[in-house]
């Protein structure tokens, strides 16, 4: 019986400490410590790390790739205090020089959605309000290249995230203020 009562004691003590060595594997990860809104380029001061035990139902970007997600940009807003995950990161690091980031909310019928990929080369057109006229003269394009496009909401409106000429932004952005923009697919040849 005592040899028992040692053995059951010894297994205890085994399996205890297997467990408590498991539960200190950590994993460090990167978490948001400041709110970013979407399109905005993250910065060092963005990102802290947090240590979690190592899930592989999680999906965090790891700490040590830090360096190559500063300077990318948040595809989605992210909030103060939860994990990073790729997903909620652009592709790409920053635009090409002098090109900026626009998100235009298109309403449905106002941009052919399925026919958009990121790359494409589009025009970004001036609508006319509910009350008003069709102008007889062209309505004023500007250039853009898109960088993402969001799922219709319950209305069928859609954002899409261009990238426009620096001097064009301002303008863009106040058009897609008031929804009345259209998005026009240029030739692919």
């Amino acid at each position: 019986m005592l040899v028992l009562g040692v053995l059951v004691t010894l297994v205890g003590v085994l399996g205890t400490s297997m467990l408590v060595r498991s539960a200190g594997d950590r994993v460090d990860v990167l978490a948001v410590t400041r709110d970013v809104p979407a399109g905005q380029e993250i910065t060092a001061e963005d990102l802290t790390t947090a240590a979690l035990p190592n899930d592989p139902a999680l999906a965090p970007v790891k700490a040590s790739e830090k360096s190559s997600i500063i300077g990318r940009r948040a595809t989605a807003p992210l909030h103060r205090g939860e994990l990073l995950t790729d997903s909620q990161l652009h592709g790409g690091k920053t635009l090409p020089a002098g090109q900026e980031l626009v998100a235009v909310e298109v309403q449905r019928g106002a941009a052919p959605i399925d026919a958009l990929a990121p790359g494409d080369q589009v025009k970004i057109v001036s609508t006319p309000g509910k009350d008003e006229q069709v102008a007889k003269k062209v309505p004023e394009e500007i250039e853009a290249q898109i960088v993402k496009v969001g799922a219709p909401n319950a209305s069928g409106a859609v954002v899409v995230q261009v990238s426009v000429a620096g001097t064009d932004s301002s303008l863009v952005a106040a058009r897609a203020a008031t929804g009345r923009v259209a998005i026009v697919l240029a030739s692919k040849g």
